[in-house]
């Protein structure tokens, strides 16, 4: 197997390492390690993998921050915030119930 091969492998573990840090900054929710690694020396392999994804999560927010192909969403009045706000609410109490 080539080195491409092994580092397409690699950049898609950071990929995949990167949206399961992305899930836990957005809604809490995180990966449990103690469940899905056997051995003290696994568990640390896999908090480590999942550190890098949040590494690396945190560096492409703080380039999208300071570029100027990305903006903020702007708040147009507190009603809008509100009704948002309400929906996003609503909407976790239905998955939870399901």
């Amino acid at each position: 197997m080539g080195v491409g091969k092994y580092a397409h492998y690699a950049f898609d573990l950071v990929l995949i390492s990167m949206v399961l840090a992305g899930i836990k900054k957005t809604t809490g929710l995180s990966l449990s390690v103690e469940d899905l690694a056997e051995g003290p020396s696994s568990r640390s392999l896999l908090s480590r993998y999942l550190a890098v994804g949040e590494g690396c999560f945190d560096y492409a927010v703080s380039w999208c921050r300071s570029s100027r192909l990305f903006r903020p969403k702007n708040i147009e009045n507190f009603d809008d915030l509100k009704d948002a706000l309400r929906q996003g609410v609503n909407n976790m109490i239905d998955e939870r119930k399901r």
